[in-house]
């Protein structure tokens, strides 16, 4: 045993000499080509959905249950042709196996998408399909917002959107924020002076009655002694957001049957900057 210790010591020194000759420095984790997608639930018709980009695992964001008027966050998806589909939620194997959106969508590196699912399911027209919406970051004055309007709702119209600083009972702007937003466009941005914030909905051409009418999220400021950044919202100078425009549920239709008028979400595009 005293030969055998004698041996192996120096073997053990050789061997901790020899890794440590081969310590090249920190190891650099190459950069991937992503681009960036944000899912948005706007068929009328539907209930819960899970999204599955089905050609790879990394850099292939799911998301499961988005429903009706729900939204995800931008996420990281790999770049090039992705094969994306979208299955109903459910726990039978005999639904979820039946995608409702089966396709290929080919995303550009360092490029933000909204992918709309609009359309309807059942008997309604136009027949569901994804909408890829390219979304520009917009550039935004100091002390300003920026403000888009996408009208995916394909049952509501075309419509005039007035901006004020309060909703409610108060007059409507003499004109109107932006006029003849027609379905399934998007509008261009528009910098409004940071403050609250409300956006109220009439058919086009008509100051009454009022469709909808929402406050948008006034943000929130950053807290260093947390170490929470800066929240996109009308209130902070810098940010971009999209309201997305909705029609009512479909009567009797698997999506919630809540929204009995048509509705406005806003979602955060852009926080200010750090």
């Amino acid at each position: 045993m005293r030969h055998i210790r004698k041996v192996l010591f120096p073997l053990g020194v050789v061997a901790i000499v020899a890794a440590c000759e081969k310590d090249e420095g920190p190891f650099l984790a190459p950069e991937e080509s992503i681009a960036y997608v944000r899912y948005v639930h706007a068929v009328p018709d539907a209930g819960p959905t899970d999204w599955r980009p089905i050609d790879a695992v990394k850099n292939s964001p799911p998301w499961f249950g988005l429903t009706y008027r729900g939204f995800t966050p931008y996420q990281a998806m790999g770049s090039g042709a992705r094969h994306l589909r979208i299955f109903p939620t459910s726990t039978d194997i005999n639904v979820t196996s039946v995608p409702l959106i089966d396709t290929t969508i080919t995303f550009n590196a360092n490029t933000y998408y909204t992918l709309l699912w609009t359309g309807f399911t059942g008997s309604g027209t136009p027949a569901d399909r994804v909408v890829v919406i390219e979304d520009a970051q917009p550039t935004v004055p100091a002390g300003q917002v920026a403000v888009r309007v996408i009208n995916a709702g394909l049952g509501l119209g075309t419509v005039d959107v007035f901006a004020s600083a309060s909703g409610g009972t108060s007059p409507l702007p003499a004109s109107p924020l932006l006029t003849g937003v027609a379905a399934g466009t998007v509008s261009a941005y528009t910098n409004q002076a940071a403050g609250p914030l409300a956006l109220r909905l009439t058919a086009a051409g008509t100051r009454t009655p009022v469709l909808a009418d929402v406050v948008a999220p006034p943000g929130q400021a950053a807290d260093p002694a947390l170490n929470l950044t800066e929240v996109g919202g009308s209130t902070r100078g810098g940010s971009a957001f999209t309201a997305f425009l909705f029609q009512r549920s479909v009567a009797g239709s698997p999506a919630p049957a809540a929204f009995t008028t048509p509705g406005i979400v806003y979602v955060i595009d852009k926080n200010p900057p750090r």
